[in-house]
This record gives C-alpha cells, structure tokens and sequence, in this order.
C-alpha cells in the first residue's frame, strides 16, 4: 500500500500534452501539489510534456498511473511487470461498467496483474489524492489542505464534490482514494492501510456495494474502536431480494444484510451526502465525548425546543445540571432566563454572556458536550460571539456544536466559526444529528467483550449433519417438519412433544399419550408452509375431534394437492404463548443473514423485524430483540408479565450457530417460536438445503467442530 500514497516515483502512462484531456490534468496536478519524488511522463510521441522529460516506454518506479485507452491497458500492464513495477493505477474507463467486452477485459487485466504480482486500484476512477506525500495523482481540479479526513469512494464524482464542500468548510484531508471498478484493491484492505495511520481522524466511506463482505467487516470491526468510520451506502431501496421458500427470505432485502453488517463492524452509517458531510465535519473537528450528556445553549427558546425533539428523536441525552451548575447560572443570568437544560440566555445575549454561560456548563461532569445556538436579532454581535467560542473551544476538552442560523447577515461569522475547534450546523436538527454521531462512536470504542453460550458438542452436532446429508441424498431440498426439529434439538434449542401417526386410531392413543390440547400437521417431503394448503388444525381436546382433524388434514391436501405423498400426521402438544419468528438466509455477500420479529400480523404486514449477520452474540441477540417496534408486548405490556427475552436470544444464537456449521443449509425458520414466561419453544422448523451437487463444490461445507 505504500507505493499507492508514498510513492518515491511515478509515471504517468498516457501523459499528455494537450489541455482538458485526462493524461493532461493527472501529470499537472503532480507536479503542481509539489510531488517531492520522480516524475516520469510516458508518451511515445512527445520528447517533453510540462517540462518533464518524456519516455517511449515505461520506466521502473514505484506507481504506474495508466490513462490509455481501455484496449491498450493488458500490453501496459505487461510492459510494466517486466521492468519490476508492482503498483499501477488504472484511471483509464472502458470495462466492466461499459458491458459485456469491458467486463473481459478487466477479467484479463486482473489475471495478468495477479500473475506478475502488481497491485492495482481501478480501474475507472478519479484517482488518488495523499497531502502527506504532496501527492495529487488524480484528475480532481480540486487539490485539498493538509488535514485530518480520509475517504474512500466508488464514486469519483462523489470524491470531486467532497473535496469543494471541505474547502468550503475549511477541512483538510489526509487521503482521498476512488476505487472505480475494484478490480483488485478494495475497501477492506484500504480502511485497514488508512485507519492505521496516525494522521487519519475520521474515515468517510461511499460505497454502492462490497465484494468481500467478511473480509470487510473483520477489518471494520478491528478499525472502528479506534477510528470513526462513516458510511453512505447507494441502493438503499434495491428491492432485488432473492426468491426464498421462508417468509424469512422475503422479509431479508439486500439493503438489510448492508445495514446489519455496518451495525456489527462498529460502522455508522448515514443516508445522505448533507449527513455524510456532517458526520465528517464533526469527527474532524471535535473530540470524542466522555459521556453522552447533551447541553443546549440558545438566545431563542423555540431553537430549544425544536434541539430537544431532535434529540429524542436521536436518541441524545440532555444533561441533567448539577446544583452547584444552576446556582451558578441562577448568579450569572437574568431572572427571565431559563436555567435547565436547554438554557435559554434570551435574545438580548452579547458574546460575553455566551461565554460566561457557555464555561459553567463545560465545567458540569454531567455534560459531555453543548450545542450552542444563536438567531440574529437587533442586540446580538454574532461576529464577536463566534471569536469568543472559537478561543473555547481551542481550550475545551469537550465537543462544542453551533448552529447560528441566518443567511447573508452571518455569512461572515460562520466563516469566523471555522477558525476553532467549533462544528457549524445548517439547523439545531442536523447539530443533534452530529452530535448523535459523536456519541455513537463513544459507545462502540469503548464497547466491552460480550458474553457467550455453551452448545453441546461435535456428536451432537455429527447427527445434525446425517440428517441433512439423509435429505440430500433422497435429492430433496427441504426437511420435513420432523427433521428440522432434529437439526433444532442438536443445538439445544426446545421443541414441543410430537410423534408422526399414519392411522385414525394412533392418533388418538398419540393424543392421549401427549396430552390434551394438541395439534395436528401433515407431514410430507412436498409441503414446506403446511398452514397454506390446510395442513395444520390447532385446539383439538377430544378424541373425535382428533379422528376428525386427522381426516380433514387429508380431504384438504387430496383436494388441493392431489398428487401429494402423505407420510404421516403428526400429533403434536399445543404449546402456548406469545408468537415470534427467527429466520435465518443466506446474503451473496455476508453470508448468514438472520431476521428476528414477532410472529402473526407483525410479520405479515408490518414488518417490524431486525436483523444481524452470523455469528451473533448473545448481546446482539438481545438487541436485535429490542429494536422490533414491538418489543414492550415481550417486556409485559399493559400489565401482563415479561417473558423469557433471554430464552429468545439464546435460541437466536442457536440458529446462528446452526447457519455457520451447516453451509448446506440455505435457509431456517422457526415460525413460530413460542415464548413464555419461562422458556420458549420451537412448534414449527422450515430447513432447506442445496442439493448435494451444489454441496460437493462448497468449501467448508458439513464441518463439525474439533
């Protein structure tokens, strides 16, 4: 990674002479950072280009920057591993984003590069940008000042807007990398490079999708106590989920396996470029709270009030002062002002009450960081008072937030406010949203290890794997209800008492045996949702009732699958509860994707379900469980009695551990799974598995543990 941001020397391989074309721009830009190192044009018609020496042929340096025509990149490509170069970036566009021939020709540039061992970033992309070596190897008409912010972007047009608004902003940058197409160097290994750099405050990540997802996020996880990383993902409302046999499959949009992978790699994720450059500005120029306690300071008190609703909605607490901090604002303020958080200095406020006000509640160990808000009104000096906040804040060891709202009349002071170690917001809402931000990094970097769960051993677990490898090779893809119960019961995880019948008269000795209220299910190798063909009936208490049910599930399977092999009834104990589901899928690019939510109408219509990647904690399980809006009817709503949320979790868990074991399985869903007051239990288990085929070319595929 070196030779992409410290290069000792670089050439440009399709340096131009001519003004607006690409080689043109990357070539004068070098120069015009002030690149201390080589700089080598390679052009075979020109003898100079900007006053460098030009080569016909290329020449060994550390970064080959290419801007030829996409046809001509695999003879550079060659041409440069045979004088010994070992980093290329590939400005050059034409592939994979241009179509099917594009898409072979960055095939072959990546087979020829991995086959002499050269690094490449690219192809397609702006280029990059490193103030640390004065390196300025992109097309950007944009060149930034040394600072504290690095990005990564799969948008060079994102890139370019960047840079404008953090000049703007008067924010420096550290580095600046598009990755264009990906073809080799990605953004895991490029996080991992940055965020250790010392010079690196705040990553900002633009990404439209990620190829290794685990590899990202065991690297994001790794960075993320250390360094802030921010992230706008595109495609939020792809609807591009994948068929699947569970309800589980429908409910699991790409856009969620996105949004669980950030969540668990310590990421924080923004849905806006306004957010994206927030989010930055306030990690560039403020410290990390040492406690999530929020104090507003305005001279408006609907500013207030409009900060206060966004911090619910932000989840941002208000400090709650000290004695020792109203008394000295009751001293400091007038007998108008409001003194409780938010504090209200009334719009006749000059700077020094500002500061005055503004030192006593820095002083309260209750508050880990202010917002501070100003309106322009006829007694304000707002020019003056953002002077006073700057020298402050260059002494506070706390975030100072300012929104001072107004147009033409305070463009100057908002310029001033750049000056310090203050963050300017548009409005008291997005200064919250900031400082949510803030302190969502708190909880990640100073997040302790979490706890884990025993799951019996390997021979447990070995006669999971005969059950599936059972299904397979009968060529089935789904288990019936019986086998995902076993694959279930080798995890430890609860199911009712069940026995299969085949006869009018075993139903009833079964009923009788299990207990009154049962159950009654088909159980066939060609019905996955048994309750959609009239598979199930529920409450039966009697023995006719039980002869009746065993024929009705039959009359209703013959009438609407006719053709249907019936293997049994299954006779099961009514279990009751509270209904939840836990699914589980597999996402093309992070693996096991579980879905937690409670059952009934909630899933159905509502959707009101989260979701995690495998392997999961048990405290994520438990705070997958408390996301679902309705959570509260587990916590015991309108006085009824909590239920087992630890028994969910562990369950959650369970199925976690099964998706991970088991690459044959493809998907898992336990609907529903019961909860009570004590325990839960699962009453019914969809398992479907890829053929053996598919299985046989899986690596890892049925491995137990040693």
């Amino acid at each position: 990674m070196d030779d992409f941001f410290y290069p000792r020397s670089i050439a440009v391989i399709g340096a131009s002479r001519e003004s607006g074309k690409v080689g043109h721009s990357v070539l004068k830009n070098l120069i015009e950072a002030n690149f201390q190192g080589e700089i080598v044009p390679i052009n075979p018609n020109a003898d100079e280009v900007l006053g460098l020496k030009a080569y016909s042929k290329v020449k060994k340096v550390d970064l080959a920057i290419v801007v030829v025509p996409a046809s001509i990149v695999p003879s550079v490509l060659e041409d440069s591993a045979r004088v010994g170069i070992k980093a290329s970036m590939i400005i050059s566009a034409g592939f994979r984003e241009s179509g099917p021939q594009g898409a072979v020709l960055e095939t072959q540039i990546r087979d020829i590069a991995k086959r002499h061992g050269i690094r490449i970033v690219g192809p397609n992309c702006l280029g990059i940008i490193s103030t640390g070596a004065n390196m300025n190897a992109s097309f950007a008409s944009e060149y930034p000042s040394k600072g504290n912010i690095s990005l990564i972007s799969q948008s060079g047009a994102i890139c370019t807007s960047f840079l404008d608004w953090a000049a703007d902003e008067s924010l420096g940058f550290d580095k600046l990398v598009s990755v264009g197409n990906k073809a080799d160097v990605a953004e895991a290994e490029l996080l991992e490079y940055i965020a250790h750099d010392p010079s690196t405050d705040v990553v900002a990540l633009y990404v439209e999708g990620i190829d290794k997802g685990r590899e990202f996020m065991r690297v994001a996880k790794e960075v993320s106590r250390m360094t802030p990383l921010v992230v706008l993902k595109a495609g939020r409302t792809d609807m591009g989920a994948k068929a699947a046999s569970s309800h589980t499959g429908a409910l699991a949009g790409s856009d969620a396996a996105y949004e669980a992978a950030f969540k668990q790699s310590g990421i924080i994720r923004v849905n806006s470029i306004d957010e994206l450059f927030d989010a930055t500005k306030a990690f560039s120029r403020c410290p990390i709270p040492k406690n999530p306690g929020m104090a507003i300071i305005t001279n408006a008190g609907g500013l207030g009030v409009l900060a206060s609703d966004a911090a619910v909605e932000y989840k941002v607490p208000l400090a709650n002062f000290t004695k020792e901090t109203i008394i000295a604002l009751q001293g400091a303020l007038t007998r108008e002002s409001n003194i409780y958080n938010p504090v209200d200095i009334l719009g006749d406020a000059k700077p020094q009450r500002y500061g005055d006000t503004l030192k006593t509640v820095l002083a309260d160990q209750n508050v880990g960081l202010v917002i501070v808000l100003l309106t322009p009104q006829a007694m304000t000096e707002p020019e003056e008072t953002a002077g006073l906040l700057n020298k402050l804040s260059l002494k506070a060891s706390k975030p100072i937030l300012t929104s001072f709202l107004g147009g033409k009349e305070l463009a100057k002071t908002r310029d001033k406010l750049k000056q310090g170690k203050t963050a300017n917001f548009t409005s008291p809402e997005t200064a919250v949203r900031a400082a949510s931000n803030l302190i969502r990094f708190r909880e990640i970097a100073t997040a302790e290890a979490t706890e884990s769960i025993q799951i019996r051993g390997a021979g447990q677990k070995r006669g999971a794997l005969l059950q599936i490898q059972q299904v397979q090779a009968e060529g089935r893809t789904s288990l019936t209800e019986e086998e995902g119960m076993n694959v279930l019961r080798a995890y430890d995880i609860v199911t009712p008492k069940a026995t299969i019948v085949t006869s009018r008269d075993k139903v009833v000795r079964a009923a009788r045996e299990i207990g009154y209220p049962v159950v009654l299910k088909v159980n066939s190798t060609d019905i996955s949702h048994k309750t959609d063909v009239g598979g199930v009936i529920t409450g039966i208490s009697t023995d006719k009732a039980a002869r009746n049910a065993f024929d009705q599930i039959y009359a209703n399977i013959n009438k609407r699958m006719p053709q249907t092999l019936i293997e049994g009834i299954t006779v099961q104990e009514m279990v009751q509860g509270v209904e939840v589901i836990i699914g589980v899928t597999r996402d093309p690019q992070f693996g096991p994707f579980v879905t937690f939510g409670l059952g009934g109408v909630y899933v159905e219509v509502l959707r009101d379900v989260s979701h995690r990647l495998a392997p999961i904690t048990l405290a994520e399980a438990k705070k997958m469980i408390s996301e679902v809006k309705s959570y509260p009817i587990l916590l015991g709503a309108r006085g009824r009695k909590a239920l087992d949320i630890n028994a969910i979790a562990r369950t959650i868990v369970c199925v976690s551990r099964i998706s991970q074991d088991f690459k044959e399985i493809q998907e898992i869903e336990i609907n529903p799974l019961v909860v009570q007051e004590t325990g839960c239990i699962a009453v019914d288990a969809l398992v479907v598995v890829e053929t053996r085929d598919n299985s046989l070319n899986q690596s890892g595929g049925g491995q137990l543990e040693r």
